[in-house]
């Protein structure tokens, strides 16, 4: 016989099923009297109050059950239909967001919050974006390698990816955000990056690996556009602004953060993968050496600290510093080690596997996941396949697996393969490979080989272990750490010592099996949530710990000429931070090769100086007009604690070079100086640039050496040796 409860709900669902939504909702409503912690039945009731015309009634009780059901993604879509049809459209994008961060599989959910985000790109519908507080991931990175028409992640993508999506599963999950590739008229500064967008984005790259799939070039349109529109992001004071991935190649990054440092008071803590662009530039294309180095030159004066990913990476990081940074304070780091087991290979195996000859016709095979490039050292696997060929015959010798794209310096290896019949058939590459299909084949393996000369951690090897598979590496950088759960070592460099530790686990499969079950025993490995947790706690504390002021780690010296330009070397040197970061404010275009160009109007060099510059100095700088018109400026130096030093009204002829000369009063440690810059309004094609900035210099008052050592810069052509 039916309690009463349930004669009430089949009453009501009766009702509902004859559209007659007034009864239904009232039926509803007596059944929860009697059972009032039913979420469902609560749900059904706001249908049917919706479908009544009873749109509030509807909310209340779609917010009622999403209480009770705080993981349930079904409630905030409903919430999300619901505000939509009331006009609220930024309460209804905020409500699909939510159905799609708990259930990032929901289509219905995605469609839904496409369709509003798409409507005014970078601007909620109806609500102002507020500033951002707390930990906050940057993504620019993973934002520019899509950008590039890439989807299948790398290394250091996949672990901006764990990282970010791990975050987001925290109660209080960060805030998201990217900087434009090119910004445009919108001005440099970083972008939100929604969390429900991401997680389509990180979806789909660990789902497939076709770039010109519908659903990936949706949401990388998406993402463009999103990050293409204003405004910028704020940030909230204390803000900790956490980089994952590289951004020397950005030449806004480092100036957009000196602005929310001195707007917002921002925070921030990189990542820091790898210092392998200064350890072994033979292995890097010449522009990323150069970048590098001006971005590694600047890190004391824009990082509160580092996150390194290894040990040994942290201690790359302070020799190099300290050997090439002199009179610069080496940044603190906290070491963030990537042992965390990847998402495919802590999930159940598919059933079937995904399709592929290999996985298809059991052949035994070695794999080798990594870019083909020169770094990672495939030159010299190719090698020891081929003398395993010769030594053990075709077929004891598995096939080799190379998983990656070709990259820099790849040619001498392919060329070795390409070049003999027997390695053609030994060796397959694969590259633009799936998650899932990845997965498989770390799980179908013999074993894996990587054999990089350097490694700011080596992730491929984590991986493997995660498989419960043996990875043979050399016992060199980060590999040793990253290998420490069961990895096998041989000598780097050392062809004779690889070739006997690889004839041995083709041959010996009870020596395999034997390192397969220490690995089995060793503790395993951490989750990605653990590293997110770890990485939020460690900025926030590094962040806490730095002084509020970066730019006072770097004193100007006097009697040198500064030049203000972008210098072309591999080797980060004291020049490198100077021009970079005495630029303040948004008045500057990025540096040039001869000079640092100003924007028209006011733009300011915030020049620190240290004790011994407390008296009176003289203070020279270097300017230029544009080619195209004359420029008038007016500069004004002043100290901290000091009147402002006399102004000085100039007037340059289009192109012409003039040094100028200012007596500064004696005061505190910070010269700020003002340009003002004027553009006429007949000029054209220079109208977006103010002056040139060649260099500037200081001189201690009655310090003769001072004025000679200025003297003589402006004279000849090397005073000093050139960094």
């Amino acid at each position: 016989m039916l309690d009463d409860a349930e004669a009430l709900r089949r009453e009501a669902d009766g009702l509902r099923d004859r559209r007659e939504w007034r009864a239904a909702a009232a039926a509803y409503a007596a059944f929860l009297r009697l059972r009032p912690e039913d979420a469902g039945m609560q749900v059904q009731q706001g249908h049917c109050l919706k479908e009544a015309g009873d749109i509030a009634g509807a909310l209340a009780l779609y917010h009622a059950a999403a209480g009770a059901r705080p993981g349930d993604a079904d409630i905030p879509l409903q919430i999300g239909h619901a505000e939509k049809l009331r006009g609220a459209r930024g309460a209804a994008l905020e409500a699909y967001g939510r159905a799609v961060l708990l259930d990032p599989r929901s289509e219905s959910a995605w469609r839904e919050w496409r369709a509003l985000a798409g409507e005014r790109p970078g601007r909620p519908p109806g609500r102002p974006l507020p500033a951002a507080a707390g930990v906050v991931l940057d993504l620019t990175d993973l934002a520019n390698w899509i950008g590039g028409g890439r989807r299948a992640p790398s290394g250091i993508q996949r672990v901006q990816l764990d990282i970010a999506r791990a975050a987001l599963e925290e109660p209080s999950p960060p805030r998201l955000c990217a900087m434009p590739a090119s910004p445009g008229g919108h001005g440099p500064g970083w972008r939100e990056l929604p969390a429900p967008l991401f997680l389509r984005l990180d979806r789909l790259m660990s789902e497939g690996a076709d770039p010109e799939e519908a659903d990936w070039k949706d949401a990388a349109t998406l993402l463009e556009a999103l990050l293409a529109a204003p405004p910028p992001l704020r940030f909230a004071p204390g803000a900790v602004l956490v980089t994952l991935g590289g951004t020397w190649g950005m030449p806004d990054h480092l100036a957009s953060l000196r602005v929310a440092r001195e707007r917002d008071g921002l925070r921030h803590v990189p990542l820091l993968h790898d210092c392998i662009p200064l350890l072994l530039p033979e292995h890097c294309a010449e522009g990323v050496t150069r970048a590098y180095a001006r971005w590694f030159a600047n890190l004391a004066l824009h990082a509160d600290g580092v996150l390194a990913v290894s040990r040994s990476t942290a201690d790359d990081m302070r020799r190099l510093h300290g050997a090439l940074l002199p009179g610069l304070p080496v940044p603190p780091a906290a070491v963030l080690r990537l042992d965390a087991a990847p998402r495919a290979l802590t999930r159940p195996a598919p059933a079937p596997p995904p399709e592929h000859p290999l996985l298809r016709d059991g052949t035994p095979f070695v794999l080798f996941v990594s870019t083909i490039e020169a770094r990672k050292n495939h030159l010299m696997a190719f090698g020891a396949w081929l003398a395993l060929l010769r030594r053990l015959g075709p077929e004891a010798v598995p096939v080799l697996v190379c998983v990656g794209r070709p990259g820099w310096l790849a040619e001498a290896a392919l060329a070795l393969r390409d070049s003999l019949p027997e390695l053609r058939s030994r060796i397959r590459i694969l590259h633009d490979v799936p998650d899932p299909l990845l997965a498989a084949l770390y799980r179908n393996c013999l074993f894996t080989l990587y054999n990089s000369h350097h490694e700011g951690w080596g992730l491929p090897v984590t991986e493997s272990l995660a498989a419960g598979k043996v990875p043979l590496v050399p016992a060199h950088s980060a590999l040793r750490e990253a290998g420490e759960g069961g990895a096998l070592f041989f000598a780097p460099g050392s062809e004779p010592d690889l070739l006997e530790k690889l004839a041995r686990l083709i041959t010996d499969p009870a020596f395999r099996a034997e390192a397969e079950a220490r690995i089995a025993a060793a503790p395993p490995l951490r989750s990605w949530n653990a590293v997110a947790a770890q990485l939020m706690a460690e900025a926030r504390a590094l962040a806490l710990a730095a002084p509020a002021d970066l730019l006072a780690r770097l004193p100007v010296p006097s009697g040198r000429r500064h030049r203000l330009r972008r210098i072309e070397t591999g080797r980060p040197s004291p020049e490198m931070a100077i021009a970079e970061a005495v630029r303040r404010g948004e008045g500057w275009h990025a540096l040039e090769a001869e000079e640092a160009w100003t924007r028209p109007g006011e733009a300011l060099l915030a020049i620190p100086l240290g004790p011994d510059q407390a008296g009176p100095l003289r203070l020279e700088l270097a300017l230029r007009a544009p080619a195209g018109a004359p420029r008038a400026v007016e500069v004004l130096a002043q100290r901290e604690g000091a009147e402002p030093a006399a102004p000085a009204a100039l007037q340059l002829r289009a192109g012409e070079s003039l040094s100028l000369a200012l007596e500064v009063p004696a005061g505190g440690p910070l010269l700020r100086v003002e340009l003002l810059s004027q553009v006429p309004p007949e000029d054209g094609e220079t109208a977006h640039l103010g002056i040139g900035v060649a260099g500037f210099g200081v001189a201690r008052a009655g310090r003769l050496e001072d004025r000679l050592g200025l003297l003589e810069e402006r004279r000849f052509l090397a005073a000093r040796p050139v960094m």
